[in-house]
């Protein structure tokens, strides 16, 4: 059997924010990873993220997240947007397009990045995801 420390996996963009973080922060966000896992592996992940999340009281700078429903059959969409990347997904392929030409519509100048996509895939959730690196923005955009 498995040492419970040995289920732990750390990806790269978790590596980078740990990196990131003051040297008595290190420490603390060990202990909450090992707690997420000894919870994940009670069943009990669904209470240990709320918690987790409810203790929270300072937002992370740079970095929104939304979840909106979409369409008649009020697909779910979540989207994450930092300074570099978009990050669209959700079940419905028509939802993910239609947030992504919003974007578009709004100034975002955007290209998909698929190696990002890669990087997501054994985390996604959804059906469908689609990461798009922010090229720039602009106030007026023509479509000819």
């Amino acid at each position: 059997m498995k040492n419970l420390l040995d289920t732990i996996v750390i990806r790269y963009p978790e590596y980078n924010f740990f990196r990131s973080l003051p040297d008595h922060e290190k420490i603390q966000y060990l202990f909450e990873v090992y707690d997420m896992e000894q919870k994940k592996i009670s069943n009990n992940i669904t209470n240990g993220l709320n918690n987790f999340f409810d203790e929270l009281d300072i937002p992370i700078p740079g970095v929104e997240f939304d979840s909106i429903e979409f369409g008649a059959n009020k697909d779910r969409v979540d989207i994450m947007i930092d300074n570099e990347n978009i990050v669209i997904e959700s079940n419905s392929l028509k939802a993910v397009r239609c947030m992504a030409y919003k974007f578009t519509e709004t100034g975002y100048i955007i290209q998909r990045n698929t190696n990002a996509e890669k990087i997501f895939q054994t985390d996604k959730i959804t059906r469908y995801l689609r990461v798009f690196k922010i090229i720039g923005q602009s106030y007026c955009l023509c479509y000819s």
